[in-house]
């Protein structure tokens, strides 16, 4: 029995809908998801988007990258993984990050996790970025946690006062490093190397499914992505 305030939905609802686009993420949360989770990239302009990859081919079936494309231009642009789904969802654009805000303001009882992209740090720089992205997410800033493979961006996060930060592990062994702990993640960990236990989640991956503890049913959670589970 999997109950929903022990799934994070990754990217969204991915068995059914492109990752990462306002529909995936609202699916989730339809399908009962209390936690999601989605990825941050910047414009040519230094404006926030959701967005995966720095690079538009796999989800908008476009050469061309984020980085060198005003936020306007992106907006018009497709988010439909054209790969995996074909022209299903050809329909769907990408978004703004203040469509999250929209999204969390409709449903307070979800929090978000925001992965802040290393491509966009490198091209905006961290002051940028969380100056951004807190300026747009304050708002629900109880519901956000803001995360990084950037160990020194979550650092800043936390000194300019984000109440809830974590961090993106290259490795579990980085959890000895002085800047983690500078970092204050307070268990809010995500390592794509292992399924250990670390803090308040654990990652698995292939969870084949399965029903909450309310009989509510999770179709397809492993399409969702990487879930955790959270550990009371």
């Amino acid at each position: 029995m999997i109950h929903p305030s022990k799934l994070v939905a990754h990217r969204g609802f991915q068995a059914k809908y492109p990752e990462n686009t306002a529909l995936s993420l609202i699916k989730a949360i339809e399908a009962g998801a209390l936690f999601i989770e989605l990825d941050v990239q910047f414009s040519g302009d230094q404006l926030p988007i959701i967005y995966h990859d720095s690079d538009l081919q796999r989800v908008s079936g476009q050469s061309g990258s984020v980085l060198s494309l005003s936020r306007a231009e992106l907006l018009g642009c497709s988010a439909y993984e054209p790969q995996r789904l074909g022209d299903s969802f050809i329909a769907e654009k990408i978004s703004p990050l203040e469509t999250l805000v929209d999204i969390l303001v409709a449903h307070p009882q979800v929090s978000a996790f925001v992965e802040l992209k290393e491509e966009s740090i490198a091209h905006c720089g961290r002051a940028l970025i969380i100056a951004s992205v807190q300026e747009i997410l304050r708002p629900v800033a109880q519901q956000t946690v803001l995360m990084s493979f950037d160990y020194p961006l979550a650092i800043a996060a936390r000194e300019a006062g984000w109440p809830r930060v974590g961090l993106v592990l290259q490795s579990w062994d980085d959890l000895d490093q002085a800047d983690v702990a500078l970092a204050q993640p307070g268990g809010f960990t995500k390592c794509k190397c292992s399924a250990i236990a670390v803090g308040k989640f654990n990652l698995f991956q292939g969870i084949e499914g399965g029903s909450s503890d309310d009989g509510l049913l999770f179709e397809g959670i492993d399409d969702w992505g990487v879930t955790y589970t959270l550990k009371h």
